[in-house]
Protein backbone atom coordinates (compact mmCIF):
# COMPACT_ATOMS: atom_id res chain seq x y z
CA UNK A 1 0.00 0.00 0.00
CA UNK A 2 2.76 2.66 0.90
CA UNK A 3 4.85 1.83 -2.20
CA UNK A 4 1.34 2.24 -4.50
CA UNK A 5 0.52 5.68 -2.26
CA UNK A 6 4.33 6.62 -2.75
CA UNK A 7 4.06 6.05 -6.72
CA UNK A 8 0.98 8.19 -6.58
CA UNK A 9 2.47 10.79 -4.90
CA UNK A 10 5.72 10.28 -7.32
CA UNK A 11 3.14 10.80 -10.38
CA UNK A 12 1.32 13.66 -9.03
CA UNK A 13 4.34 15.52 -8.07
CA UNK A 14 5.91 15.02 -11.25
CA UNK A 15 2.87 16.58 -13.32
CA UNK A 16 2.61 19.15 -11.03
CA UNK A 17 6.50 20.13 -11.48
CA UNK A 18 6.10 19.83 -15.09
CA UNK A 19 3.00 21.87 -15.58
CA UNK A 20 4.97 24.56 -13.16
CA UNK A 21 8.38 24.36 -15.14
CA UNK A 22 6.38 24.88 -18.29
CA UNK A 23 4.57 27.91 -17.22
CA UNK A 24 7.34 29.30 -16.14
CA UNK A 25 8.75 29.05 -19.47
CA UNK A 26 5.34 30.36 -21.19
CA UNK A 27 5.76 33.37 -18.71
CA UNK A 28 9.60 33.41 -20.23
CA UNK A 29 8.48 34.09 -23.34
CA UNK A 30 5.55 36.73 -22.46
CA UNK A 31 8.42 38.31 -20.69
CA UNK A 32 10.79 38.47 -23.49
CA UNK A 33 8.30 39.92 -25.95
CA UNK A 34 8.10 42.65 -23.29
CA UNK A 35 11.55 43.50 -22.94
CA UNK A 36 12.28 42.79 -26.85
CA UNK A 37 8.83 45.06 -28.37
CA UNK A 38 9.93 47.64 -25.05
CA UNK A 39 13.36 48.41 -26.15
CA UNK A 40 13.96 47.37 -29.53
CA UNK A 41 10.81 48.13 -31.75
CA UNK A 42 11.12 51.89 -33.06
CA UNK A 43 8.09 53.50 -31.34
CA UNK A 44 5.82 50.92 -30.18
CA UNK A 45 3.83 53.40 -28.04
CA UNK A 46 2.25 55.65 -30.48
CA UNK A 47 -1.27 53.90 -30.81
CA UNK A 48 -1.23 52.74 -26.59
CA UNK A 49 0.17 53.78 -23.51
CA UNK A 50 3.38 51.86 -22.07
CA UNK A 51 1.53 51.40 -18.88
CA UNK A 52 -1.19 50.05 -21.44
CA UNK A 53 0.82 47.42 -22.93
CA UNK A 54 2.67 46.34 -19.50
CA UNK A 55 -1.49 46.10 -18.19
CA UNK A 56 -1.99 43.76 -20.41
CA UNK A 57 1.06 41.00 -20.03
CA UNK A 58 0.42 41.52 -16.43
CA UNK A 59 -2.69 40.48 -16.78
CA UNK A 60 -1.84 37.85 -19.17
CA UNK A 61 0.70 36.40 -16.77
CA UNK A 62 -1.53 36.43 -14.00
CA UNK A 63 -4.38 34.37 -15.37
CA UNK A 64 -0.98 31.81 -17.51
CA UNK A 65 -2.50 28.96 -15.09
CA UNK A 66 -5.60 29.02 -16.10
CA UNK A 67 -4.74 28.94 -19.99
CA UNK A 68 -3.38 26.78 -22.32
CA UNK A 69 -1.00 27.01 -24.89
CA UNK A 70 -3.29 28.21 -27.48
CA UNK A 71 -5.14 30.58 -25.66
CA UNK A 72 -2.09 32.09 -24.38
CA UNK A 73 -1.42 32.79 -28.07
CA UNK A 74 -4.37 34.09 -28.91
CA UNK A 75 -3.95 36.67 -25.72
CA UNK A 76 -0.87 37.64 -26.90
CA UNK A 77 -2.06 38.21 -30.59
CA UNK A 78 -4.23 40.68 -29.11
CA UNK A 79 -1.94 42.23 -26.75
CA UNK A 80 0.50 42.73 -30.47
CA UNK A 81 -2.54 43.99 -32.33
CA UNK A 82 -3.11 46.77 -29.39
CA UNK A 83 0.14 48.25 -30.78
CA UNK A 84 -1.27 48.87 -33.97
CA UNK A 85 1.70 48.28 -35.89
CA UNK A 86 1.43 46.45 -40.03
CA UNK A 87 4.67 44.95 -39.26
CA UNK A 88 4.94 43.75 -36.01
CA UNK A 89 3.38 40.27 -36.45
CA UNK A 90 3.19 37.33 -34.42
CA UNK A 91 3.68 33.97 -36.49
CA UNK A 92 2.46 30.95 -34.65
CA UNK A 93 4.32 27.47 -36.11
CA UNK A 94 1.21 25.35 -35.22
CA UNK A 95 1.83 21.65 -34.46
CA UNK A 96 -1.13 20.65 -37.38
CA UNK A 97 -2.49 22.87 -40.24
CA UNK A 98 -6.25 22.46 -41.99
CA UNK A 99 -6.38 20.22 -45.32
CA UNK A 100 -7.25 23.72 -47.50
CA UNK A 101 -6.49 27.06 -48.03
CA UNK A 102 -8.73 29.76 -48.17
CA UNK A 103 -9.15 32.97 -50.39
CA UNK A 104 -11.54 35.70 -49.40
CA UNK A 105 -13.99 37.10 -51.76
CA UNK A 106 -16.73 39.59 -50.99
CA UNK A 107 -19.71 36.70 -51.14
CA UNK A 108 -17.37 35.20 -48.56
CA UNK A 109 -14.72 32.53 -47.64
CA UNK A 110 -14.01 29.85 -50.35
CA UNK A 111 -11.71 26.70 -50.59
CA UNK A 112 -9.88 27.15 -53.36
CA UNK A 113 -6.47 25.03 -52.42
CA UNK A 114 -6.58 21.40 -50.55
CA UNK A 115 -4.80 18.24 -50.71
CA UNK A 116 -5.85 15.04 -52.64
CA UNK A 117 -8.10 13.78 -50.70
CA UNK A 118 -10.90 16.67 -50.27
CA UNK A 119 -11.12 18.12 -54.24
CA UNK A 120 -14.25 17.99 -54.83
CA UNK A 121 -14.77 20.85 -51.79
CA UNK A 122 -12.66 22.85 -54.41
CA UNK A 123 -14.37 26.14 -54.79
CA UNK A 124 -16.98 25.21 -51.51
CA UNK A 125 -17.50 28.28 -49.41
CA UNK A 126 -17.24 28.13 -45.60
CA UNK A 127 -20.47 28.31 -43.99
CA UNK A 128 -19.38 27.65 -40.37
CA UNK A 129 -16.54 25.56 -38.79
CA UNK A 130 -17.40 23.05 -35.47
CA UNK A 131 -20.97 24.81 -35.96
CA UNK A 132 -19.23 28.93 -35.25
CA UNK A 133 -20.55 30.82 -38.53
CA UNK A 134 -17.97 32.18 -40.66
CA UNK A 135 -19.13 35.85 -39.57
CA UNK A 136 -18.54 34.88 -36.09
CA UNK A 137 -15.33 33.42 -36.61
CA UNK A 138 -14.31 36.39 -39.24
CA UNK A 139 -15.56 38.68 -35.59
CA UNK A 140 -13.50 36.91 -33.48
CA UNK A 141 -10.23 37.27 -35.72
CA UNK A 142 -10.51 40.74 -35.82
CA UNK A 143 -9.75 40.79 -32.26
CA UNK A 144 -6.33 39.34 -33.10
CA UNK A 145 -5.54 42.16 -35.97
CA UNK A 146 -4.72 45.68 -35.98
CA UNK A 147 -7.90 47.31 -37.43
CA UNK A 148 -6.87 50.93 -38.88
CA UNK A 149 -6.79 49.71 -42.09
CA UNK A 150 -9.63 47.13 -43.73
CA UNK A 151 -7.55 45.94 -46.63
CA UNK A 152 -4.31 44.85 -43.78
CA UNK A 153 -7.30 43.28 -41.79
CA UNK A 154 -9.03 40.95 -44.52
CA UNK A 155 -5.13 39.71 -45.79
CA UNK A 156 -4.68 38.26 -41.96
CA UNK A 157 -8.35 36.85 -41.55
CA UNK A 158 -7.36 35.27 -44.52
CA UNK A 159 -4.26 34.00 -42.94
CA UNK A 160 -4.93 33.03 -39.76
CA UNK A 161 -8.32 31.56 -40.83
CA UNK A 162 -6.24 28.48 -41.66
CA UNK A 163 -4.00 28.19 -38.30
CA UNK A 164 -4.99 25.75 -35.93
CA UNK A 165 -3.47 27.40 -33.14
CA UNK A 166 -5.37 30.07 -33.32
CA UNK A 167 -8.72 28.87 -34.18
CA UNK A 168 -8.45 26.43 -30.82
CA UNK A 169 -7.04 29.88 -28.68
CA UNK A 170 -10.13 31.02 -30.33
CA UNK A 171 -12.48 28.45 -28.94
CA UNK A 172 -13.36 27.38 -32.46
CA UNK A 173 -11.93 24.32 -32.99
CA UNK A 174 -12.15 21.72 -30.56
CA UNK A 175 -10.70 18.59 -31.85
CA UNK A 176 -8.16 18.32 -34.11
CA UNK A 177 -8.72 15.23 -35.53
CA UNK A 178 -12.90 16.13 -35.92
CA UNK A 179 -13.27 19.27 -37.14
CA UNK A 180 -16.84 19.70 -39.18
CA UNK A 181 -17.07 22.25 -42.06
CA UNK A 182 -20.74 23.11 -42.98
CA UNK A 183 -19.91 23.96 -46.89
CA UNK A 184 -21.82 25.99 -50.09
CA UNK A 185 -21.49 24.28 -53.93
CA UNK A 186 -20.97 26.55 -56.53
CA UNK A 187 -24.56 25.27 -57.23
CA UNK A 188 -25.71 26.33 -54.11
CA UNK A 189 -26.06 23.18 -52.03
CA UNK A 190 -24.98 23.12 -48.39
CA UNK A 191 -22.56 19.79 -47.37
CA UNK A 192 -21.38 18.91 -44.21
CA UNK A 193 -17.66 16.92 -43.95
CA UNK A 194 -15.68 16.14 -41.30
CA UNK A 195 -11.42 16.43 -41.59
CA UNK A 196 -9.05 15.77 -40.14
CA UNK A 197 -6.27 18.34 -39.40
CA UNK A 198 -2.31 17.33 -40.76
CA UNK A 199 0.84 17.47 -38.98
CA UNK A 200 2.94 19.86 -39.99
CA UNK A 201 5.72 17.54 -40.86
CA UNK A 202 3.66 15.77 -43.57
CA UNK A 203 3.98 17.29 -46.91
CA UNK A 204 0.98 17.81 -48.99
CA UNK A 205 0.47 17.79 -52.62
CA UNK A 206 -1.52 20.72 -52.92
CA UNK A 207 -4.39 21.28 -55.66
CA UNK A 208 -5.74 24.01 -56.72
CA UNK A 209 -9.25 25.43 -58.16
CA UNK A 210 -9.27 25.50 -61.94
CA UNK A 211 -9.42 29.76 -61.78
CA UNK A 212 -5.35 29.74 -61.09
CA UNK A 213 -4.66 27.38 -63.76
CA UNK A 214 -7.35 30.17 -66.29
CA UNK A 215 -6.28 33.56 -64.93
CA UNK A 216 -2.74 34.83 -66.41
CA UNK A 217 -2.27 36.33 -63.32
CA UNK A 218 -1.65 33.08 -61.44
CA UNK A 219 -0.20 31.47 -64.28
CA UNK A 220 3.74 31.78 -63.04
CA UNK A 221 4.96 32.43 -59.46
CA UNK A 222 8.84 34.10 -60.87
CA UNK A 223 9.68 37.05 -58.92
CA UNK A 224 9.08 38.78 -62.14
CA UNK A 225 7.68 38.36 -65.61
CA UNK A 226 5.83 39.99 -68.42
CA UNK A 227 3.63 38.83 -71.48
CA UNK A 228 3.34 40.35 -74.85
CA UNK A 229 -0.45 40.19 -76.11
CA UNK A 230 0.19 41.09 -80.34
CA UNK A 231 -3.24 41.07 -80.87
CA UNK A 232 -4.48 43.66 -78.04
CA UNK A 233 -1.17 46.18 -78.24
CA UNK A 234 -1.04 45.08 -74.19
CA UNK A 235 2.34 44.38 -72.47
CA UNK A 236 1.63 42.70 -68.98
CA UNK A 237 4.22 42.79 -66.67
CA UNK A 238 3.77 40.71 -63.60
CA UNK A 239 6.13 41.83 -60.34
CA UNK A 240 5.11 39.32 -57.56
CA UNK A 241 8.42 39.56 -55.05
CA UNK A 242 10.60 42.71 -54.47
CA UNK A 243 13.68 40.04 -54.78
CA UNK A 244 16.03 39.50 -57.31
CA UNK A 245 15.62 36.25 -59.17
CA UNK A 246 18.15 33.35 -59.54
CA UNK A 247 17.85 33.40 -63.18
CA UNK A 248 18.13 36.84 -64.24
CA UNK A 249 18.70 40.15 -62.56
CA UNK A 250 15.97 42.73 -62.86
CA UNK A 251 18.05 44.68 -64.58
CA UNK A 252 18.78 42.61 -67.39
CA UNK A 253 15.13 41.68 -66.96
CA UNK A 254 14.63 45.65 -67.18
CA UNK A 255 16.27 45.51 -70.45
CA UNK A 256 14.64 43.25 -71.95
CA UNK A 257 11.23 44.32 -71.00
CA UNK A 258 12.29 47.51 -72.34
CA UNK A 259 13.46 46.06 -75.67
CA UNK A 260 10.11 44.57 -76.49
CA UNK A 261 8.23 47.62 -75.53
CA UNK A 262 10.48 49.86 -78.14
CA UNK A 263 9.71 47.17 -80.87
CA UNK A 264 6.63 46.00 -80.48
CA UNK A 265 5.30 49.77 -79.43
CA UNK A 266 2.55 48.70 -77.17
CA UNK A 267 -0.59 50.77 -76.64
CA UNK A 268 -0.73 50.06 -73.03
CA UNK A 269 1.73 49.04 -69.95
CA UNK A 270 0.13 46.80 -67.16
CA UNK A 271 1.97 46.75 -64.10
CA UNK A 272 0.23 44.16 -61.41
CA UNK A 273 1.50 44.13 -58.06
CA UNK A 274 -1.21 42.67 -56.42
CA UNK A 275 1.07 39.92 -55.17
CA UNK A 276 3.87 41.49 -53.96
CA UNK A 277 4.26 41.66 -49.96
CA UNK A 278 7.57 43.19 -50.19
CA UNK A 279 11.44 43.12 -50.10
CA UNK A 280 14.21 45.64 -51.06
CA UNK A 281 11.90 48.40 -52.50
CA UNK A 282 15.68 49.51 -54.32
CA UNK A 283 15.22 46.35 -57.10
CA UNK A 284 12.34 48.30 -59.31
CA UNK A 285 13.88 51.59 -59.60
CA UNK A 286 15.55 50.49 -62.91
CA UNK A 287 12.33 50.00 -64.03
CA UNK A 288 10.65 53.26 -62.12
CA UNK A 289 13.57 55.31 -64.30
CA UNK A 290 12.52 54.26 -67.58
CA UNK A 291 8.60 54.09 -67.34
CA UNK A 292 9.12 58.09 -66.21
CA UNK A 293 11.09 58.52 -69.73
CA UNK A 294 8.81 56.58 -71.79
CA UNK A 295 5.64 57.50 -74.17
CA UNK A 296 3.73 55.03 -72.37
CA UNK A 297 3.74 57.41 -69.28
CA UNK A 298 0.11 58.26 -69.50
CA UNK A 299 -3.37 57.86 -67.95
CA UNK A 300 -4.33 56.10 -71.18
CA UNK A 301 -1.55 53.99 -71.50
CA UNK A 302 0.11 53.23 -68.11
CA UNK A 303 -1.89 50.93 -65.59
CA UNK A 304 -0.75 49.98 -61.76
CA UNK A 305 -2.78 46.80 -60.34
CA UNK A 306 -3.25 47.20 -56.69
CA UNK A 307 -4.88 45.06 -54.04
CA UNK A 308 -5.02 43.62 -50.34
CA UNK A 309 -0.82 42.16 -50.55
CA UNK A 310 0.59 45.25 -51.73
CA UNK A 311 2.55 46.07 -48.38
CA UNK A 312 6.06 47.32 -47.52
CA UNK A 313 8.38 47.67 -50.21
CA UNK A 314 5.74 46.95 -52.70
CA UNK A 315 3.45 49.50 -51.53
CA UNK A 316 6.93 51.78 -51.62
CA UNK A 317 7.02 51.14 -55.01
CA UNK A 318 3.78 51.99 -56.02
CA UNK A 319 3.71 55.46 -53.51
CA UNK A 320 6.82 56.33 -55.66
CA UNK A 321 5.01 55.32 -59.30
CA UNK A 322 1.72 57.58 -57.80
CA UNK A 323 3.73 60.67 -56.69
CA UNK A 324 6.00 60.86 -60.33
CA UNK A 325 4.30 58.90 -62.73
CA UNK A 326 0.73 59.67 -64.41
CA UNK A 327 -0.35 55.87 -64.21
CA UNK A 328 -3.71 55.19 -63.32
CA UNK A 329 -4.00 52.70 -60.60
CA UNK A 330 -6.31 50.04 -60.42
CA UNK A 331 -7.97 47.07 -57.92
CA UNK A 332 -8.47 47.33 -54.44
CA UNK A 333 -6.46 49.66 -51.62
CA UNK A 334 -3.64 48.35 -50.71
CA UNK A 335 -2.62 46.08 -47.43
CA UNK A 336 -0.34 48.23 -45.91
CA UNK A 337 -0.62 51.90 -45.03
CA UNK A 338 1.03 54.82 -47.09
CA UNK A 339 3.37 56.09 -43.95
CA UNK A 340 4.23 52.93 -41.57
CA UNK A 341 6.61 51.46 -39.65
CA UNK A 342 8.73 48.89 -40.91
CA UNK A 343 12.70 47.73 -41.67
CA UNK A 344 11.82 44.43 -39.63
CA UNK A 345 14.23 42.04 -37.25
CA UNK A 346 12.42 39.38 -35.54
CA UNK A 347 13.09 37.10 -33.00
CA UNK A 348 11.58 33.48 -31.43
CA UNK A 349 9.24 32.72 -28.69
CA UNK A 350 10.65 29.37 -28.14
CA UNK A 351 7.67 27.48 -25.82
CA UNK A 352 5.00 29.02 -27.56
CA UNK A 353 6.75 27.91 -30.68
CA UNK A 354 5.76 31.48 -32.34
CA UNK A 355 8.13 34.03 -34.77
CA UNK A 356 7.87 37.66 -34.04
CA UNK A 357 8.63 40.00 -36.08
CA UNK A 358 8.72 44.52 -35.38
CA UNK A 359 9.62 47.72 -36.31
CA UNK A 360 13.26 49.33 -36.47
CA UNK A 361 12.20 52.39 -38.58
CA UNK A 362 9.56 55.02 -39.71
CA UNK A 363 8.84 55.12 -43.12
CA UNK A 364 7.36 58.49 -44.03
CA UNK A 365 6.89 57.89 -47.78
CA UNK A 366 4.44 60.85 -48.57
CA UNK A 367 3.95 63.68 -46.05
CA UNK A 368 0.31 63.94 -44.23
CA UNK A 369 -0.98 60.72 -45.99
CA UNK A 370 -2.95 58.46 -44.10
CA UNK A 371 -4.09 55.12 -44.65
CA UNK A 372 -3.90 52.79 -47.56
CA UNK A 373 -3.33 53.81 -51.24
CA UNK A 374 -6.40 53.88 -52.84
CA UNK A 375 -6.88 53.22 -56.48
CA UNK A 376 -8.37 55.35 -59.55
CA UNK A 377 -10.63 52.47 -60.59
CA UNK A 378 -11.68 49.96 -57.52
CA UNK A 379 -12.86 46.47 -58.71
CA UNK A 380 -14.44 44.93 -55.92
CA UNK A 381 -13.10 40.84 -55.23
CA UNK A 382 -15.93 38.80 -56.23
CA UNK A 383 -16.37 35.37 -55.66
CA UNK A 384 -18.41 34.44 -59.14
CA UNK A 385 -15.80 36.36 -61.66
CA UNK A 386 -13.11 34.25 -59.60
CA UNK A 387 -14.64 30.58 -60.54
CA UNK A 388 -15.48 32.28 -64.18
CA UNK A 389 -11.93 32.97 -64.62
CA UNK A 390 -12.64 36.66 -64.99
CA UNK A 391 -9.77 38.91 -63.97
CA UNK A 392 -12.05 42.27 -63.78
CA UNK A 393 -8.80 44.20 -63.07
CA UNK A 394 -7.45 43.71 -66.10
CA UNK A 395 -10.47 43.40 -68.12
CA UNK A 396 -11.21 46.94 -67.36
CA UNK A 397 -7.94 47.67 -68.13
CA UNK A 398 -8.53 46.35 -71.88
CA UNK A 399 -12.01 47.64 -72.40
Amino acid sequence: MKTTQSLIFFFLFTVFFQLAFSQDKVVSDIELYRKTISNKHKSPFTKISKEFFNQQLDTLISEVTELDKEQVIVRLLKVNASIGDEHTIMFPNADYYLPFQFKFFDEGIAITVTDSLHTKYLLYRVLSIDDTPTAEIISLLKTTIKQDNPSYSKFFEAFYFNDTSILQGLGIIKNLQEVTFRLLSPQGDTVITTVSAIKKEVITNWKYAAPYKQILAYTNVSNYWFQYNESKKVLYFNYRSCAESENESFAAFNKRLFAVINEKKPTKLILDLRFNGGGNSAILNPFIAAIKKSVLNTKNSFFVVIGQKVMSSSLMNAIELKKSTNATFVGEPTGGNINHFGEIKNFELPTLNMRVTYSTKYWENWKNKEGSLTPDIFISNSFYDFIKANDKAIEKILE
